[in-house]
Order: structure tokens, then C-alpha cells, then sequence
């Protein structure tokens, strides 16, 4: 009796369509500001512009350099080569800018070159340990033997709100 049961439930699970288990993607956005890669996850930007002209902005810290129009809104922009710990802090020459995806602002960063965009599995970033939501690396990705240090979107807009006086 009991190896008739061993040997129906053995037959159901032949029969049974192998169930295999999909593994989430995430898309990560690979750039550069002055020679030096990062990465931001692509469901996060909103649009990559070029060629727009950037209005400066009187009493603004020097992390901003103004805003831009993309069609008739101002998106703030942000040079994130000041921020990051790069020693020269001029602006990106090229007129390239990431607009963030974000529902309670305009903001966009000054990039140098759009590198690629590379699939990996959703636990794929490293994180950093012990980070909290002001600063303005996530951890890091690995691609092709190389660790890209990934950007949070969000530690611009907080320091934007804490050195106007609005956090």
C-alpha cells in the first residue's frame, strides 16, 4: 500500500511542470562625471537631456549651478563633482544632464557621459554598512571586475532643504 503512494505521488511529480523561480532584474543607468563612473538605478531617472543652457541662480550654494527648462519646468541642477569629493569642482563640460524621478521636486545633476545600461539581480548592490538617507552613496555595484559606487538621488534633495533652510 504505502509504496503505491510513493509511487503515485513519484508519477504526479514527473508530470508536473517544473516550476522555476524568476529572478528579479534590476537596470542600472552607468555614467560618468569627469572620468570617474557611477551608477544610478534607471527606474529613478526621469529623462538624460542635452544641450540646454543653465541659468544661474543669485545666493545659491555652489553645488547649484542654476536650473534648466525642459519644457517650460525648471529642474534644479546639481554638480555633483563638489559633493562627492572630487578636488576639481568645475562643472562637467558637456551639457548633459540625469533628470531624477522624484514626486515632490525638479532635480537633475551635471553629468560628463552616458556609459550603459547593465542588467543584474535585484540583491546586486553592496551596501554600505550603517549609511543613512543623507549620504550620497548607496553601496556599490560589480560589473566586469570593477566596483561602481552607486548614487542616492535622495541625499541631494536633503541637502538642498538643509542649506536653505527648509529641512
Amino acid at each position: 500500500m504505502n509504496e503505491e503512494i510513493i509511487d503515485q505521488i513519484a508519477q504526479n511529480n514527473k508530470d508536473a511542470p517544473e516550476v522555476i523561480e524568476e529572478k528579479k532584474m534590476v537596470t542600472w543607468l552607468v555614467f560618468s562625471v569627469a572620468e570617474k563612473k557611477y551608477a544610478i538605478k534607471s527606474g529613478d531617472v526621469l529623462e538624460i537631456i542635452r544641450d540646454v543652457a543653465v541659468y544661474k541662480l543669485p545666493f545659491m550654494p555652489d553645488y547649484v549651478e542654476g536650473v534648466i527648462n525642459r519644457r517650460g519646468d525648471p529642474f534644479a541642477v546639481i554638480n555633483p563633482r563638489s559633493l562627492i569629493g572630487d578636488t576639481d569642482t568645475t562643472p562637467p563640460a558637456a551639457p548633459l544632464f540625469l533628470i531624477f524621478k522624484r514626486d515632490d521636486d525638479q532635480l537633475s545633476i551635471h553629468i560628463s557621459d552616458i556609459l550603459f545600461f547593465a542588467e543584474m539581480e535585484e540583491g546586486s548592490l553592496n551596501q554600505i554598512p550603517e549609511k543613512n538617507e543623507e549620504d550620497f552613496f548607496l553601496g556599490t555595484i560589480a560589473y566586469k571586475d570593477e566596483e561602481i559606487p552607486v548614487i542616492n538621488p535622495n541625499a541631494f534633495e536633503i541637502l538642498i532643504r538643509k542649506d536653505l533652510g527648509s529641512a
